[in-house]
């Protein structure tokens, strides 16, 4: 029976290993795209988060992939910062398409990262 937990444990997380992955490289685009923008310097603070984000998404898959006893701790964390850089990119006022998509996709690492956490 334990042996079973464990395998969908392991389902479970590598379906979040695979959000936290997109969610970084998303981060990692917006990112760019910020700072390739005429706009770049009203963009600062979704360039900050965007950065901010992609680094704990790699550090919170880590952690989860080696199954460390810090995993849920740093996946809270990652959930915040997720929270923050959705929030900023997800202002209407921005029409850029990659802003648009990483809020999209932090909102949903977010999501995964605050089940795991629980």
């Amino acid at each position: 029976m334990e042996h079973k937990h464990g395998m969908m444990e392991r389902q479970e997380n590598s379906q979040l290993l695979k959000l936290l992955a997109e969610c970084a490289t998303e981060c990692e685009n917006c990112f760019d795209a910020c700072l390739e923008n005429e706009r770049t310097e009203k963009l600062i603070r979704q360039i900050r988060l965007c950065r901010d984000c992609a680094k704990i998404c790699y550090a919170t898959s880590s952690f989860i992939a080696s199954n460390s006893n810090h995993a849920k701790h740093l996946a809270k964390e990652c959930a915040d910062v997720c929270k923050d850089c959705a929030d900023a990119c997800s202002n209407k006022e921005d029409t850029e398409e990659e802003l648009m998509h990483c809020g999209q996709i932090c909102r949903k690492c977010e999501e995964a990262c605050r089940k795991f956490a629980a």
